[in-house]
């Protein structure tokens, strides 16, 4: 390969990494979430962002008894108040219930949740954050898909939407990504969560602050491009050379 060559590309390469850096831990505040529940596929009779208690509901279904309780899920953020976590570290992120109620009609298939999230001393000082959840909702029938107590009940499960979505702290990008649901204060995360029928199911959701997944600049791109370009042209010379 000629000098050129391996000047190309070892600036192209260096411009990408200097793009994302290695990140040591570090301490974030997140001083306040408010959350928007939306985007509900399947069901009936939705309504979206209903105050209860500490959560906010998004409830579904037609019930199947006069002035019976819809299906749903809620979500309690844990802050406020302020909380500190470490990068990488494991925390609650809040608490996760679903209203497993008989129901008529179509089920809820998924529903969408976005968290509005308040960082100290961050760029920008609120980031949102989106979640998707998808609801098993079985028919009350033996056999039952899941462990049942009184036939049958449900499962819960979840993706995150974007993780690219960032604030800055210190000069890195990080963003919260979701790790699972536990019962048991997060020594063990588990990717589902089984809701017993006719219950309000309740179960914590954990988190953590983690590096943003990198997006390369325009500019880095075209670099790299260019150079992988004159290590090809490069490679041509060389054969046509030795033919």
């Amino acid at each position: 390969m000629k000098a050129i060559s391996k000047l190309a590309l070892g600036v192209a390469f260096a411009t990408f990494a200097a793009a994302s850096p290695f990140a040591s831990a570090a301490m974030v505040q997140i001083t306040q979430t408010t959350l928007n529940w939306s985007n509900v596929v399947g069901g009936i009779n939705i309504t979206y962002n209903n105050p209860n208690d500490s959560y906010t509901d998004v409830r579904w279904g037609m019930p199947n008894l006069p002035f019976g309780p819809q299906s749903g899920l809620g979500f309690d953020p844990v802050s406020p108040p302020a909380q500190s976590y470490a990068t990488d570290s494991i925390f609650l992120l809040g608490n996760l219930r679903h209203y497993n109620n008989p129901t008529l009609g179509p089920s809820a298939l998924s529903v969408d949740l976005s968290l509005l999230t308040s960082v100290s001393d961050a760029t920008p000082m609120q980031q949102e954050f989106s979640f998707r959840f998808f609801i098993d909702e079985t028919p009350n029938q033996i056999p039952c898909a899941y462990p049942s107590d009184v036939p049958c009940s449900d499962k819960i499960t979840f993706q995150n939407l974007d993780l690219s979505s960032s604030f800055l702290v210190d000069g890195m990008a990080y963003t919260i990504e979701l790790l699972g649901f536990s019962g048991d204060g997060g020594q063990t995360l588990e990717t589902s969560f089984i809701s017993q029928e006719k219950e309000s199911n309740t179960i914590g959701l954990y988190a953590r602050i983690t590096e943003a997944t990198p997006i390369p600049e325009p500019g880095s791109l075209a670099l790299i491009g260019i150079a992988l370009g004159a290590f090809a042209v490069s490679r041509r010379r060389e054969k046509a050379a030795s033919a």
